[in-house]
């Protein structure tokens, strides 16, 4: 079920603040399905590591949410995807990839 902006971004920086770290430390995306992103195209390995993903009511509303962490200094891609209606963060880790 999506969330609105403002809890998602509610969620993420609770998260981020929670796990500490500076933002440029922790990525920030959209995808389609953001768990398999996060496994396979960013080797995040759960337990491991931390992050999240929440599902935004559009791709603009998703793209909107990474640019608002990417301009604080996250890493990642705030462009908008089609399809690419969640939103995920991690913190970088020596074996995630950004």
């Amino acid at each position: 079920m999506s969330k609105s902006k403002s809890e998602i971004l509610n969620d993420f920086q609770e998260f981020m603040a929670k796990y500490g770290g500076k933002y440029k430390e922790w990525c920030v995306g959209t995808a389609p399905d953001a768990k398999t992103q996060l496994f396979n195209v960013h080797k995040f390995k759960n337990g491991a590591d931390k992050g999240l993903f929440r599902e935004a009511e559009s791709e603009m509303q998703a793209a909107a949410i990474a640019e608002f962490f990417t301009d604080l200094g996250a890493k990642g891609d705030d462009s908008v995807k089609r399809d690419a209606d969640q939103v995920y963060a991690y913190r970088m880790s020596p074996n995630t990839k950004p």
